[in-house]
């Protein structure tokens, strides 16, 4: 059997999901992976929006506005909503060129094996001083 390929031009709808984003549409998918994330925790813990917005300490139409993904994030509300969530806000700023791949774990669910071996550091005792430049010769100014 003999197979045949053929470079067409890409049609409309190939064009427009293979055009890289626009910068306000790479913000709506960041909004919407923020949503997605607060939703997944709220569900792991039973929460509906009016027991997160009780743990927010916010309105529950604060909380709707939140959720519809048009919402500009302060660092604040995400740290409350995290919170809320019982869960931490981390985030990261990486080159263009680079992948981030989040890797979330327990330290008691690490094998002691794969513990890296640290020992306190202690304060040196050494002091630096400075002596004043004599006037005795020039090769002692470099």
């Amino acid at each position: 059997m003999k197979i045949t390929i053929e470079n067409r031009p890409l049609d409309a709808v190939q064009e427009f999901f293979t055009a890289p984003l626009a910068f306000d549409q790479k913000v709506t998918v960041k909004k919407l992976l923020i949503v997605e994330r607060l939703l997944d925790r709220m569900k792991a813990l039973g929460l509906n929006r009016t027991n997160l917005a009780a743990k927010m300490g916010v309105s529950s139409a604060r909380v709707t506005t939140m959720m519809d993904g048009t919402n500009n994030f302060t660092i604040e509300t995400l740290m409350r909503a995290a919170e809320a969530v019982d869960a931490d806000f981390e985030m990261t700023i990486v080159p263009k060129d680079h992948k981030v791949r989040w890797i979330t774990y327990r330290d008691e669910d690490v094998h002691i094996s794969f513990v890296p071996a640290c020992s306190p550091v202690e304060k040196a005792d050494t002091r630096f001083a400075m002596e004043k430049p004599g006037n005795d010769d020039e090769a002692h100014a470099a």
